[in-house]
């Protein structure tokens, strides 16, 4: 029995293709407290959304999930398709990456936001129909009582990712998984959003995980921080730690990318080659190939995620070998 809200033990997500199976995401755990905010970042084919997906079981037959997910201390792996539904909208919910292609377009948005409250609570049409209008409003809709009556393309897409959030908040979920919740959006609409998700999680002391690869939106929002590469966490750290001081080559990678305000530099650094293919997946150490201090040893063995002496967490050989841990 765990006292966490979500605490992710082992996962392991494999896709059969072709008579193949490939590995997505290995060896990923992490636990969410009431109240705190996650952050998952890592560039894109980093299993970011494979997680998220993973958690919520929403993956495609193919799929061979291993581990333990435990949410309010239930196994929910181990659920029936029919208990994971009451779960999934309710108590668990989802805000997915573009608003314009996760709304039905087709539907009137009272008419989306309705039909979690009506299954999960119970409500009448007219009780539903109220509580959409009252959900608009506290994600700071103006002129709630037409935006219910339009269709999605009718909005604009900081309109829509309010009325996500609202669907979202509509039954008072214990966790939010929230992923890319400010792509294409611009940078006010960003500011708006994630200062919108912030005030919805103190008021409810609901957990969130954020999955972005915008490090700044990190910065501003997380308590603590995974960083993911080709599947695997590399490092583990409070969102100051990691920042102060980065400890994997790639978390160095991915905070020397950002560009800083009166810095001067005339080149931007960046990390150079790609996140592996997972059908060709490099021996040893994944970021090996990438990594501009790898030593023989990396691409041989596959370093495994040590607790270090700060507490913190991190996948390196040379950061092991400093801190003497075998």
């Amino acid at each position: 029995m765990t006292n966490y809200l979500l605490e992710v033990k082992n996962l392991k997500t494999q896709f059969k293709k072709d008579k193949k199976i490939l590995t997505a995401i290995e060896d990923v755990s992490f636990k969410i407290e009431k109240g705190e905010t996650l952050g998952l970042v890592g560039e894109s084919g980093s299993g970011k959304s494979v997680t998220s997906m993973s958690i919520m079981r929403l993956h495609e037959e193919n799929a061979l999930i291993n581990g333990e997910i435990f949410f309010q201390g239930e196994d929910i792996l181990n659920l029936s398709n029919r208990d994971m539904k009451k779960i999934r909208g309710g108590k668990i919910a989802t805000i997915f990456q573009d608003p314009m292609s996760s709304l039905n377009p087709i539907l009137k948005i009272k008419d989306q936001l309705m039909e979690c409250t009506k299954i999960h609570l119970g409500y009448s049409k007219k009780e539903a129909e109220n509580h959409a209008l009252k959900m608009l409003q506290l994600v700071g809709i103006p002129s709630p009582e037409n935006v219910l009556n339009r269709y999605p393309h009718q909005l604009s897409g900081g309109m829509c990712q309010r009325v996500m959030i609202a669907m979202a908040m509509s039954c008072n979920p214990q966790l939010l998984i929230a992923d890319e919740p400010t792509t294409a959006l611009d940078v006010t609409i960003q500011a708006q959003i994630m200062e919108l998700l912030l005030e919805l999680k103190e008021k409810h002391q609901m957990g969130i995980l954020l999955i972005t690869h915008d490090l700044g939106v990190i910065a501003e929002t997380c308590d603590n921080v995974i960083v993911m590469y080709a599947g695997r966490i590399m490092e583990k750290a409070s969102v100051q730690e990691l920042f102060d001081s980065p400890m994997h080559p790639y978390t160095k990678g991915l905070i020397a990318s950002v560009p800083k305000l009166g810095s001067g530099a005339t080149v931007l650094p960046y990390i150079e080659g790609k996140v592996p293919d997972l059908a060709s997946m490099p021996k040893g150490c994944k970021f090996a190939p990438r990594c501009k201090v790898a030593i023989e040893k990396c691409s041989v063995a596959e370093p495994k995620l040590k607790e270090l002496s700060n507490g913190r967490k991190c996948r390196c050989h040379l950061i092991l070998e400093e801190e003497g841990i075998s």
